[in-house]
């Protein structure tokens, strides 16, 4: 289905031009506890018949961002960080993969994953999109 993976991949793409990970993927990679990281991971897809034939996918994606880095603060990390969340409200559309993607929340602090305690962001996005479908024939 192309409603969400061009998105998806757009929202890797984005993220990896800042040069700010040393990782980017979508949660399926073990993080090693070195370096940054960023997961761009798929939520639900809330789907709503909205008109004539057409579908309204309401997309969650989870930007999760960890570092190791020796160090660093909440607040080094927000500061840091400030340019990842700006690539991604650069283009609302993602280069035309989505009708728009707009953050929930963007909350700077510390995470728990794996059993340890990272300094880290976790970031929700709506995104919008839309799907046309067939009449039915009688």
């Amino acid at each position: 289905m192309d409603i969400f993976e061009p998105v998806i991949a757009k929202f890797k793409e984005e993220l990896e031009d800042t040069g700010l990970f040393d990782e980017i993927d979508e949660g399926e990679n073990v993080y090693e506890g070195s370096g940054t990281k960023a997961m761009v991971v798929m939520g639900t897809d809330n789907i709503t018949s909205v008109g004539m034939q057409n579908l309204q996918h309401r997309i969650t994606i989870f930007v999760l961002i960890l570092t190791t880095e020796t160090g660093i603060s909440p607040a080094d990390l927000r500061k840091a960080m400030s340019p990842a969340y700006d690539a991604l409200m650069a283009d609302i559309t993602h280069g035309g993969t989505c009708w728009k993607a707009l953050p929930r929340s963007w909350d700077p602090g510390l995470l728990q994953y794996g059993g340890q305690t990272y300094v880290g962001i976790a970031g929700e996005w709506e995104v919008i999109n839309f799907q046309s479908y067939a009449a039915p024939t009688s």
